[in-house]
């Protein structure tokens, strides 16, 4: 192999885990394409919670692959994890069925934490345009942190976050998750495969073993919060045992003191012609080419 051709191979050009203003991200579909062509990204998926409603925005709009995504809360043998569908037909009607319920349920429960934060004091206003229900968009604390910001409660999110919204903390109310069995099913029958998002980010709650254990098609190693060694170490236990893996920013905004990580992470050219061999054979719906 050429010199050129091999520096082909090692740079970046799939980001695979992406949040736009479908759920709970900062920027538009429309946007994101933008930024991510400029930084020379040229395979992507919008993975919104529980919503594909930017994907037509994002195709139109992005001129190299698009790879269908949606990231989904499960709860497996007690736990709650987030699971990562890619290449399903984003017209199926029975994921799209599901996924219009789980919009629902997040967006009332966002309501009932803008009424537990007015108790506490703190009274926060939605953007006008969240206020009604909309099937195609899904809400998330993000946007709760954004209002708590805009309202002068907290000075940023991980205030939010640390004195109102996280877990266990004063307003926060827990999200109903699909049964796992029941997501890894909708996303078979929509013709999709199944990856285990962020599993760095259980442990240490959770051994490796236990996590390797998920019956999904692969893995998410490349992350924001996972450690070299950690992609390392996940990374060989894919290639090991035959199983695809993943990789992306999780981008959802910019928050004060944080870099814009959009396009940062994901796959090389050669692992993502290795997920795409393994979608192309597994997937009814994988690839999209858009503008």
């Amino acid at each position: 192999m050429q010199k050129d051709e091999a520096a082909a191979q090692q740079r970046l050009i799939a980001d695979l885990h992406i949040h736009s203003t479908a759920s709970d991200g900062e920027y538009s579909p429309a946007q994101i394409a933008k930024i991510l062509w400029q930084r020379g990204i040229r395979v992507a998926a919008l993975a919104d919670h529980d919503s594909i409603a930017g994907l037509k925005e994002f195709r139109r709009n992005f001129p190299g692959i698009m790879v269908p995504g949606v990231e989904l809360s499960v709860n497996y043998q007690g736990s709650g994890y987030h699971l990562l569908a890619y290449g399903f037909d984003p017209e199926n009607a029975g994921l799209k069925e599901r996924l219009r319920h789980f919009q629902k349920t997040r967006f009332e429960r966002i309501l009932r934490i803008c009424e537990r934060l007015e108790t506490l004091g703190c009274p926060v206003r939605l953007p006008v345009e969240l206020l009604n229900f909309k099937a195609a968009n899904t809400l998330g604390r993000p946007h709760v942190a954004r209002a708590l910001m805009a309202a002068g409660h907290v000075k940023d999110f991980n205030e939010a976050f640390s004195r109102y919204i996280g877990d266990g903390k004063p307003a926060y109310i827990s999200k109903a998750r699909m049964e796992f069995d029941e997501a890894r099913e909708l996303i078979r029958q929509a013709g999709g495969i199944s990856i285990l998002a962020h599993p760095g980010l259980y442990q240490p709650g959770i051994s490796f073993a236990k996590l390797t254990g998920i019956p999904v098609n692969g893995f998410e190693v490349y992350h924001p919060n996972h450690s070299a060694t950690y992609t390392r170490v996940l990374r060989e236990f894919c290639l090991r045992n035959g199983m695809p893996y993943s990789g992306g920013s999780d981008f959802h905004d910019l928050r004060k003191n944080k870099a814009n990580l959009l396009g940062c992470y994901g796959l090389m050219e050669h692992e993502w012609n290795n997920l795409r061999t393994y979608m192309e054979a597994h997937c009814a719906y994988a690839l999209s080419e858009g503008v």
